[in-house]
């Protein structure tokens, strides 16, 4: 039976919006996406993530500073209080009992925070590569270097990899998480919780990169795989 992927809604308004590119990765990956709206309920929370065999926390706006003990700079962008919370919520969850967790963009970052870390909330001034791309979606701007020893560096096999780039926030100071990876200006581009079956956020978009770059779907696989792992051991 194909496994259950949550998947972490952006809400622009009155509406939960989702990049399809998301949920074709988790199909293409052999996954069932299940879509989560933003809801900062803890009981509706518990029950959704009762039925997932996974999480995948997407990409969106920044998280708010105060969550990391920090005043909100100028160049914070637009934050979303309930987003955060339930992101906060899932992320430690998923921690604790060992869920399977994908991080994207800013999903790697509510990682960080969920694990005590810190955000750098504006790359200006720090960044010597293009992490705003001006460049489509799909085409990797920039290179990674993963770092040996890491589950990353494990699932692709690869030291370096060419990644597309759409932020203006990285993480900091990981917290608990390890770092994974780093750009050419040591930019933090992924993190990862040792210990735990799967729990990993990285800086780019993979779900992007499926048909250009070879890293990016087996990223999606192993994910889909790990949950499979875990719901075997739990039944």
């Amino acid at each position: 039976m194909a496994v259950v992927v949550g998947i972490t809604c952006n809400r622009v308004g009155y509406e939960n919006r989702l990049s399809q590119a998301y949920v074709h990765a988790i199909l293409q990956a052999g996954g069932v996406p299940f879509l989560l709206p933003v809801c900062r309920d803890e009981q509706i929370l518990k029950r959704q993530f009762a039925r997932l065999d996974a999480l995948l926390l997407s990409g969106g706006g920044d998280p708010d500073a105060f969550l990391y003990g920090e005043e909100a700079h100028p160049g914070q962008g637009t934050v979303q209080p309930d987003r955060d919370s339930m992101e906060l919520f899932l992320a430690r969850q998923a921690f604790a009992c060992g869920l399977p967790l994908l991080g994207i963009c800013r999903g790697a970052q509510m990682m960080a925070v969920a694990a005590g870390g810190k955000l750098l909330q504006d790359l200006k001034g720090v960044e010597r590569v293009q992490h705003s791309q001006r460049a489509p979606r799909s085409y990797p701007i920039h290179s990674v270097l993963l770092r040996k020893n890491t589950l990353l560096y494990r699932l692709t096999g690869r030291q370096k990899l060419r990644v597309n780039s759409m932020h203006h926030q990285a993480v900091r100071l990981p917290g608990r998480l390890a770092i994974a990876a780093v750009a050419a200006d040591g930019v933090i581009e992924a993190v990862e919780l040792p210990g735990h079956p799967f729990a990993v956020g990285v800086q780019w978009h993979p779900e992007w990169l499926i048909q250009t770059e070879s890293h990016a779907l087996p990223l999606f696989k192993a994910f889909c795989a790990a949950a499979g792992n875990c719901r075997r051991k739990n039944n």
